[in-house]
C-alpha cells in the first residue's frame, strides 16, 4: 500500500512483488517461423503473403467502385440542383409563392428531383463506406480516398449550385 504522503517509508518494488502469490511461469512454446523482414513492405505494396508462401496481390476493384459511386452521385445530384435551381425561381414568380399554388407538372418535378437527391444521398453514403473500407484495408487505397472526398464534398456543391442558380433565376 501506498501513501500520497510521502514522508512515510513506501514499499520497494521488490517488497511489493514478493506480497504476490506465485504463479507458474507460462509454457515455451516453440517458434516455427519468424517474419520475414520484407513482410511489412509487402503489406504496404498491397501484397497478400499466405501461409504456403506465395503472394497475391489486393485488387484495386473497390476503390475504383468508389469512386464511380461517388462521381456518379455528385453529378446527378448537381444535374437534379441545377434543374430545380433554374426553374424554382420563375415558377414561384409566375404561380406564386406556395408550392401548392404550382403547375401539377412542376409538383410532379420537384417531386422526382428530391426523390433523385434522395437516391444520390444513398450512392454517396455507399461510395464512402467503400471508400474507407478500400483505404484501410489496401484495396484501391489512393482511389479510396478520392472517393471519400469527392462524396464528402457533393451535398455542399450541390446545395450552394442550387441556392445560387434559384436567386439568379428569380
Amino acid at each position: 500500500m501506498t501513501s500520497t504522503d510521502f514522508s512515510y517509508p513506501q514499499p520497494t518494488d521488490d517488497e511489493l512483488a514478493a506480497q504476490q502469490p506465485r504463479v507458474p511461469a507460462p509454457p515455451v512454446h516453440p517458434v516455427y517461423a519468424s517474419p520475414r523482414p520484407d513482410d511489412l513492405a509487402d503489406a504496404h505494396n498491397g501484397v497478400n503473403t499466405r501461409m504456403d508462401g506465395a503472394a497475391s496481390v489486393k485488387s484495386p476493384a473497390l476503390g475504383k467502385v468508389a469512386v464511380a459511386l461517388s462521381i456518379v452521385a455528385m453529378a446527378l445530384s448537381l444535374a437534379a440542383s441545377v434543374i430545380l435551381g433554374v426553374t424554382v425561381g420563375p415558377s414561384e414568380a409566375a404561380s406564386g409563392y406556395y408550392f401548392t399554388d404550382t403547375p401539377d407538372w412542376y409538383q410532379t418535378l420537384a417531386t422526382v428531383l428530391v426523390g433523385v437527391q434522395g437516391l444520390c444521398t444513398c450512392l454517396g453514403l455507399t461510395g464512402i463506406i467503400l471508400g474507407i473500407t478500400a483505404a484501410v484495408t489496401g484495396r484501391g487505397r489512393t482511389p479510396g480516398i478520392i472517393a471519400i472526398a469527392v462524396a464528402a464534398i457533393a451535398p455542399f456543391v450541390s446545395f450552394g449550385t442550387f441556392v445560387a442558380l434559384s436567386f439568379i433565376a428569380a
